[in-house]
């Protein structure tokens, strides 16, 4: 389990203990549910591309600026086959950013290749999901700026290719260093919206620098009105540069 899901789950207990009087187990029909989607008008659609009702209006409220969000409700009804009504019991904003043309890029500093990892990465509902793990220093405020550049100049047919940038602002961990600590978020780039009209399947590549000896490079091919959750959600490898 990952960091981010192990804080929400450890929130879920809180709820649950808190909100006893509002709900007991029995008026349930699958606890902690956890997923990924996008909060419209009220409720929350899946990358599964289930409705989910939310009952309880205390937390919808504080989500009302919050479009894509990691979420751990209780199932606390069916409605019908893609539509149940939820009991939320917390939620994780998804830093979401949309990809930029590498041929439309006139700042350099968006290019910059600074070290980080992934702790997974896996495309559903449209995105391209990841949970970034950036190394920095212990207590810092530090701002890091990270992007998601699609190489456009790419003629293979039904291919996307991306390449993950991300600048540290100077706060760059090296082997010297002792004192620092690993970040972790999730994070969401929507490209669905880039696919062709007549491709069937598409192949998605993603490059970044994970450290300073070795390139990261996940491929995945998958259907273009694929929203499920797919299956292979860290198959990624590591290989040295040249």
């Amino acid at each position: 389990m990952s960091i981010i899901k192990r804080i929400i789950y450890i929130s879920l207990i809180i709820g649950l203990c808190s909100c006893a009087a509002d709900m007991t187990y029995q008026d349930t029909i699958y606890d902690n549910n956890i997923t990924m989607g996008n909060f419209v008008e009220g409720a929350f659609i899946t990358d599964q591309g289930l409705t989910y009702t939310i009952t309880n209006q205390s937390l919808i409220d504080k989500a009302d600026s919050v479009k894509r969000a990691m979420i751990s409700c209780d199932i606390v009804s069916k409605i019908d086959e893609s539509s149940y009504n939820v009991y939320l019991t917390d939620f994780e904003e998804i830093f979401t950013k949309v990809p930029v043309d590498s041929t439309a890029i006139s700042d350099e500093a968006i290019l910059l290749e600074d070290p980080l990892n992934f702790g997974e990465i896996w495309y559903s509902g449209g995105y391209l999901n990841m949970l970034v793990s950036i190394p920095v220093k212990q207590d810092s405020r530090q701002e890091h700026i990270i992007n998601l550049v699609r190489d456009d100049e790419n003629a293979e047919p039904a291919v996307y290719e991306f390449s993950f940038k991300h600048n540290a602002n100077g706060e760059v961990i090296t082997a010297a260093d002792t004192d620092f600590a690993q970040a972790n978020r999730y994070v969401s780039f929507p490209i669905s919206h880039l696919f062709k009209e007549n491709e069937q399947k598409v192949k998605i590549v993603l490059n970044w620098t994970s450290n300073l000896e070795k390139d990261g490079v996940w491929t995945h091919e998958t259907k273009k009105n694929q929203i499920a959750l797919d299956v292979e959600r860290i198959g990624y490898e590591h290989k040295h540069w040249e």
